[in-house]
């Protein structure tokens, strides 16, 4: 019986290596009561329902609805938070069937001292959409536009939502767990297909996507810099290729009369 694979099953998992003996200690958090940041928690509290608050490496942290992100976006821009500095996901979709979806404010005027930085996270499922910040950020422009060409997220209202990096015409999401390292037979056959056209397929062969794969054959590409050879032919090293040892030490850099060593002092 096949197993039928989960639309959001991590199938990178294996490629991943760590040290099992090594433990990775959590992030301290500190309570967000009594500090600078609390101003910013009551503001934000008033209007909106916060899930949970707490400060880790000097940046206050709300958890809050998705439904809430423009309004709360809005709040800490009126509060001096003038720059979205990053604007990104984390797919969880296979642990925990959703994206972690993380906005970073920072505040640069003299009403944001001591809490320059304001980190806020919300859940957000496979199937959902969240609204744009685009109008409120310039720079949430691409950042959207990234999270949605290599994520496949969706953001209601954005101006221009077409991929930034990959091509108009490319299936799927290269930064989803649940896409292959080395990509899909769509990916494989993309540039033949392009180039060439699908009837070529047979004569050119599938794309090589492995990054790790070395041809000992290849002595032009996998040739040392300096001895590079026709592919396929012997490799041999002679000692005009090692003249490089014979140039003599610079003791200046002077274009007009630098100074030669005869030995290294």
């Amino acid at each position: 019986m096949v197993r039928k694979q989960s639309p959001y099953e991590d199938v990178q998992k294996q490629s991943r290596q760590h040290d099992p003996y090594k433990i990775i200690e959590p992030t301290p958090k500190k309570y967000l009561e009594g500090s600078a940041y609390e101003v910013i928690y009551n503001h934000l509290s008033y209007k909106h329902e916060v899930l949970d608050k707490f400060i880790e490496t000097n940046t206050a942290v709300f958890w809050i609805k998705k439904d809430d992100i423009f309004s709360v976006a809005t709040t800490l821009r009126h509060l001096g938070y003038e720059c979205l500095s990053e604007m990104s996901a984390i797919d969880l979709c296979a642990k925990k069937g959703h994206f972690e979806l993380f906005y970073q404010f920072v505040g640069f005027s003299d009403s944001c001292k001591n809490r320059r930085r304001v980190r806020v996270k919300c859940i957000l499922l496979p199937n959902e959409s969240v609204d744009s910040l685009s109008f409120l950020y310039r720079s949430a422009n691409w950042s959207e536009r990234e999270a949605y060409d290599l994520l496949g997220i969706v953001f209601d209202k954005h101006p221009y939502l077409k991929r930034l990096i990959m091509p108009h015409d490319w299936v799927g999401h290269p930064l989803l767990r649940s896409y292959p390292l080395k990509g899909d037979e769509f990916a494989q056959w993309y540039e033949v297909d392009k180039i060439f056209g699908k009837e070529y397929r047979e004569v050119v062969g599938k794309e090589q996507r492995d990054s790790a794969r070395v041809d000992e054959k290849d002595t032009f590409n996998f040739a040392k810099i300096g001895y590079e050879q026709g592919k396929g032919e012997e490799l041999k090293e002679t000692e005009e290729k090692h003249a490089f040892k014979k140039i003599p030490f610079v003791k200046d850099l002077h274009k007009i009369a630098p100074t030669i060593l005869k030995k290294r002092l």
